[in-house]
């Protein structure tokens, strides 16, 4: 089955892993833009990880997850709903030239700038409530060497990840310790060993396996000697939010002055969804309309959590 999720928790080593396995989701991502077989690979395993990160979401919103970059990437963004609604893109530096042979670190952190940022944005927001952001220095040789980096340091949950992508398939298994908040006492013996065992197994994933094998199998395959408890399986998508409302929220925070200025030189004002290529056309009179309500509110921010 296509755009699965799944989730196994492995009680007495106190553990979960994920498994997603993408087809028709993220082909729909690649299809609404052309990158390089390089920046395909990034884009994706960065999708899977949201997907997964998104799984522990105790709210109704959206998990976010930004790389801004140093090198020819810019910024990647992926982002992923707690009904598994998808979306993500890339912004290249103007004229960058990709290398087929390029790897993560010269893409996103040629000179060690870049920052790793995860958002957690609730769908109903009190007035003023912004959304809660993590940001950490980008560090590692990989998407997945960066997300754990920010895990144990953003959110101190020791996770392992396992990511792979091309342009047909998104692929993922992430193995995290599970937090304790104490409550329900465990009936089975706790395996001390069992965290290292599990690493050890999700490590022998190879690429090309990874990329052709649902997460069934994929599951059957790697804890076949283990005996986790099943959640049930998710279904992923590609999902847009994009809204004529957003875009002009959007306008309202450039101001008029800019608005005018650019309706001067054109009849109207253009924009395309970076994600899914929508466009969004504002004549003066649309402009002018924007500005006849005004809010605004100064609340601090009630952080959400991911465990």
């Amino acid at each position: 089955m296509t755009d699965t999720l799944r989730t196994l928790i492995f009680d007495q080593s106190s553990c979960r892993a994920h498994l997603v396995h993408l087809t028709d989701a993220w082909q729909k991502v690649v299809a609404n833009n052309s990158y390089p077989a390089p920046v395909q690979q990034v884009l994706g395993e960065l999708v899977a990880a949201s997907t997964m990160l998104s799984a522990s979401l105790k709210f109704e919103g959206s998990l976010i997850i930004q790389i801004q970059g140093d090198g020819p990437i810019r910024l990647l963004v992926a982002e992923c709903n707690s009904r598994l609604g998808l979306r993500a893109t890339v912004k290249l530096a103007d004229g960058a030239e990709i290398p087929e042979t390029a790897n993560f670190k010269s893409l996103v952190n040629a000179t060690g700038k870049g920052i790793c940022a995860i958002i957690l944005d609730p769908r109903n927001r009190l007035p003023g409530q912004a959304p809660y952001q993590g940001i950490v220095p980008l560090e590692g040789e990989s998407v997945a060497d960066s997300l754990e980096g920010y895990m144990h340091s953003s959110e101190q949950l020791e996770t392992k990840l396992i990511l792979n992508a091309d342009s047909s398939t998104a692929a993922g298994v992430m193995l995290q310790q599970m937090p304790q908040h104490g409550g329900v006492v465990s009936t089975k013996p706790h395996d001390a060993d069992g965290w290292d065992r599990l690493k050890a197994l999700i490590n022998t994933v190879q690429s090309a396996e990874h990329l052709s094998t649902d997460t069934d199998e994929m599951a059957k395959r790697l804890f076949w000697e283990e005996d986790p408890d099943g959640l049930a399986e998710r279904q992923a998508r590609f999902e847009c939010t994009c809204s004529r409302e957003k875009v002009g929220c959007m306008l309202v925070s450039l101001g008029q002055a800019e608005l005018d200025d650019a309706l001067s030189e054109t009849a109207t004002v253009e924009i395309q969804c970076d994600f899914c290529n929508a466009n969004y056309s504002y004549t003066r009179e649309d402009c002018n309309a924007l500005f006849t309500d005004d809010a605004g509110d100064n609340s601090e921010p009630l952080p959400p959590t991911l465990h």
